[in-house]
């Protein structure tokens, strides 16, 4: 049975009048097409977004856990660290990441040593779809010693402004000559590497299951390094893998390893645009060695250019790459693994470009509306609509099952992406994405385990016909998809999290990670897991079309806002209806705009309103 929502007393504001083992040689798909034409694009350079309407899809849609998150933090420590090469006086250069909507003003940014405010230089470097800083570049002049900086966001500074030096000019080689590592609850809290919980929170709980396989230390740069004439250790964007580690922990180990591996990528980059090479063995025409969002994430937190510029680059050459995002069956290309790294490229450097971003929206865009056919399609003759992959024939992914299916674990590329295209855009493309990961995680939890709770390698689709995975090496990426997708249907559906949950023990109980490339795809999505289920026991209730009961108003007005039409809860519940839709006539006023705007004025909320038929009325509700 499904729970009524209580009466509302508010909610939102109608605006009237406007329209509505891991195969590292499945190729990468060849292509002797240039990028897509370029549509002209505002700065992206810490003031407005460009067409911050249009990237914000009309109003984002807010993950429930976000919206508990309470009081942004508007004060921190950031710990200095000089290097080996640091002397004297030095300039300290580092990126402060910035959560939504905490700053709009780069130079409301006050930093003091020992008490005394210090002389900086601030820059914006890119904006949320609202227009607010994603992160903010600082420089300050210190002498090489260890010690802290007090930060405070918001605050008006009054001991001067420095002027700003190139990034390069802070470095010895490819590290700072004076090392800035951040709280891991802030960087947490700045979701500048996507949906993070700090270590912390969750040490000695299930969901800190990832700390059996992620050993940042082990898995080094050091030990790249030394398999890295190889092309597979490259695999799955090392850079992004280091700076979620950091982001959990705050530890400088992996921050060194991904300013190294930054670095080290973006130099091995030749040409520009979509001429651009790659420096990783034998892939330059392999989109699944194309990795933008590392780079962005390096960007934000340095502030150097050359970053920017390189993320620019390397999504251009992914759009050559991948001129197709769809699915024509059969043999046909396909994979979860070269869609998710296709879609990251668009949106990670829509967030941090400073003059194309509107480019790889629009392709964004498409190649969401191109996955979303994939999922709807195939296979032909599988008519379940609430559960569903992206299914493909192991032809289109090289393989030889000869059966249609999908990768359960390289979905999970696939639903980062998703995330951060939802993220990115709001609205209506934010429901349509987040539709999606829903349905594909009740069919893994469904349909993608073997009798002993264990993920397949390859998942068939409308068949009975399966791949066992031989390994204990992909538990959690299973566990990640089915977990966001419990958390966006609103945290209320008890076989989710419970599959969420049981994946999540066989992880900790089984789960290995025996060689670098290994913890590469084990560490860089699944490990956002415990955000998506972290602070919200499972239900123990056995009816999983019951809302939990400690959902806010608001939270459940979004859940029904966001459920589909076809959701196997039921159909969405009406938000708010009147018989009255607001016309105005001399016996029944209604509730027409002037109504409305009086309560606005005196401070009360406003109820929404639709134009619905009388009952008995057989034809669809007015529009």
């Amino acid at each position: 049975m499904r729970r009524s929502i209580p009466t509302l007393s508010v909610l939102f504001v109608l605006v009237l009048g406007c329209d509505g083992g891991d195969p590292d040689d499945d190729a990468g798909r060849p292509s002797d097409t240039g990028p897509r034409p370029v549509r002209d694009a505002g700065p992206n350079d810490g003031g407005a977004e460009p067409d911050a309407a249009d990237l914000d899809g009309g109003g984002a849609a807010v993950d429930a856990a976000q919206a508990d998150a309470g009081a942004i933090p508007t004060t921190l420590v950031a710990h200095v660290t000089p290097g080996s090469a640091a002397t004297g006086t030095e300039r300290v250069s580092f990126g402060l990441p910035l959560a939504r909507g905490a700053l709009s003003d780069a130079t409301q940014v006050v930093v003091s040593h020992g008490g005394t405010e210090l002389a900086a230089s601030r820059r914006g470097l890119a904006t949320w779809p609202d227009g607010s800083l994603r992160s903010v570049q600082i420089q300050v002049d210190l002498t090489a010693a260890e010690t802290d900086l007090d930060v405070a966001v918001g605050s008006a500074p009054s001991a001067g402004d420095l002027t700003e030096v190139p990034v390069a000019d802070t470095l010895d080689g490819d590290e700072p000559r004076m090392w800035v590592t951040l709280p891991a609850t802030w960087l947490a809290a700045s979701g500048f590497a996507g949906p993070i919980v700090p270590d912390t929170e969750i040490a000695g709980t299930p969901v800190a299951a990832w700390d059996s396989v992620c050993d940042h230390d082990r898995y080094d740069t050091d030990a790249f390094l030394a398999d890295s004439a190889s092309r597979g250790v490259w695999l799955y964007d090392r850079v992004t893998v280091m700076l979620r580690g950091y982001a959990r922990s705050g530890t400088l180990s992996p921050l060194r390893s991904a300013y190294r591996e930054a670095t080290l990528y973006r130099e091995g980059l030749t040409g520009s645009g979509a001429s651009t090479r790659i420096g990783v063995p034998g892939a330059n025409d392999d989109l699944k060695y194309h990795y933008v969002q590392g780079l962005a994430m390096h960007y934000l937190l340095t502030g150097d250019d050359r970053f920017r510029e390189a993320a620019e680059d390397v999504a251009a050459r992914a759009a050559s790459l991948w001129p197709s995002p769809g699915y024509a069956g059969g043999a046909d290309f396909w994979t979860e693994r070269h869609a998710g790294f296709g879609l990251l490229a668009y949106v990670w450097v829509a967030m941090v470009s400073d003059d194309e971003a509107a480019t790889y929206v629009a392709l964004a865009d498409d190649a969401v509306t191109a996955y979303l056919d994939v999922q709807a399609t195939y296979p032909a003759g599988y008519d379940d609509e609430d559960a569903r992959c992206f299914a493909h024939h192991a032809d289109a992914h090289g393989e030889s099952y000869g059966y249609f299916g999908c990768s359960p674990w390289m979905s999970a590329i696939l639903a980062d992406a998703m995330h951060a295209y939802a993220e990115l855009r709001g609205g209506a493309n934010a429901t349509r994405a987040h539709t999606s990961v829903i349905r594909l995680g009740r069919m893994l939890a469904r349909d993608g385990r073997d009798g002993a709770g264990k993920p397949f390698y390859f998942m068939g689709v409308g068949t009975t016909d399966d791949e066992v995975d031989d390994f204990d090496e992909h538990w959690g990426e299973t566990a990640y998809v089915i977990a966001m997708a419990w958390h966006l249907d609103g945290r209320r559906n008890a076989s989710l999290r419970a599959a969420a949950d049981e994946l999540i023990t066989g992880l900790a109980t089984n789960g290995t990670a025996p060689h670098t490339r290994s913890f590469n795809w084990q560490c860089r999505s699944a490990v956002a897991t415990p955000w998506f289920l972290h602070g919200t026991p499972a239900t123990t209730d056995t009816d999983t079309d019951t809302d939990p009961p400690d959902l806010t108003v608001p939270e459940r007005i979004t859940l029904e806002l966001l459920r589909p039409n076809d959701d196997p809860a039921g159909r969405p519940l009406p938000i708010a209806a009147h018989w009255n839709p607001g016309q105005v006539s001399a016996t029944q006023p209604g509730w027409d705009p002037d109504f409305v705007l009086d309560f606005l004025d005196a401070g009360e909320y406003v109820i929404p309103l639709f134009r619905v038929q009388m009952p008995g009325v057989t034809s669809e509700p007015w529009s």
